[in-house]
């Protein structure tokens, strides 16, 4: 069966196939996450900028304790908020085509696989393809990072539970399409794990002491379908939005 939904100008599809995941070594003391995962805890971490009135359904909106943002930062967020409701459009670089990157690409409505190796998880996003690398082999964060859109992630396990510590993310991506920002300072921590069967958890904590006050928690959810598999998502195939010079030309 298939399923197409149309997202920020980019089609979604899902195609019913079988989906594994390469196996480690050790595989017996590996939890089994083979399938592809759908969020279904929503795509927004506070409330959207519009109310949908519940007719997102399973992808709604999972609404969390809003940020504690100092001072600083939430005047600018405030601003954004402001402007949005004025009719202007949040400046949201993945209308151009640039990579969401995390965190927000963990909320993705897109599916994601990951893939076992050794010395490494491996997250497969539908969404504009992204993968995201997260070493399990004890090394640490290198003392140069330079700042990327999935950071730099290292991981180990304890039991079942994947605890994953990732840095060095850009400052010019945001949490969610309404603008919420966070600094090239954001240190995120995530135990993930099966819940009741069929489901995956992703406690997420951020710490970002240029932007925050306090770390913040939030948990996602995902449901596991095995007969689904990862598709290609081209965004530039339906860039109809994009910025030329600074300036917004719609075809």
């Amino acid at each position: 069966m298939l399923n197409r939904m149309v997202l920020g100008g980019a089609v979604f599809a899902v195609l019913g196939v079988v989906s594994t995941s390469t196996a480690a070594t050790k595989t017996s003391s590996l939890p089994d996450w083979s399938g592809v995962w759908e969020n279904v805890s929503g795509i927004h971490m506070t409330e959207p900028l519009v109310n949908d009135g519940g007719k997102a359904g399973a992808r709604g909106h999972a609404v969390a304790n809003p940020p504690p943002l100092n001072a600083e930062y939430q005047k600018a967020y405030d601003a954004v908020l402001a402007s949005a409701k004025q009719g202007k459009p949040v400046n949201d670089p993945t209308a151009n085509c640039v990579w969401p990157g995390v965190p927000r690409v963990i909320v993705s409505p897109y599916p994601s696989e990951f893939l076992f190796t050794p010395h490494r998880v491996t997250i497969l996003y539908e969404y504009m393809g992204q993968v995201r690398r997260i070493r399990t082999d004890g090394s640490k964060h290198p003392a140069d990072l330079e700042p990327t859109y999935n950071g730099d992630s290292i991981g180990h396990w304890e039991g079942q539970t994947l605890v994953v510590d990732t840095v060095g993310l850009r400052a010019d991506t945001m949490y969610q399409n309404t603008g919420l920002p966070h600094s090239d300072a954001l240190h995120l921590s995530e135990r993930i794990h099966l819940g009741k069967p069929g489901e995956l958890i992703d406690e997420m904590t951020f710490d970002d002491p240029k932007a925050m006050t306090k770390p913040w928690k939030a948990v996602w959810r995902y449901q596991r379908h095995r007969d689904w598999q990862i598709l290609d998502y081209v965004c530039e195939e339906n860039n109809r939005n994009p910025n030329i010079n600074g300036v917004t030309v719609a075809r």
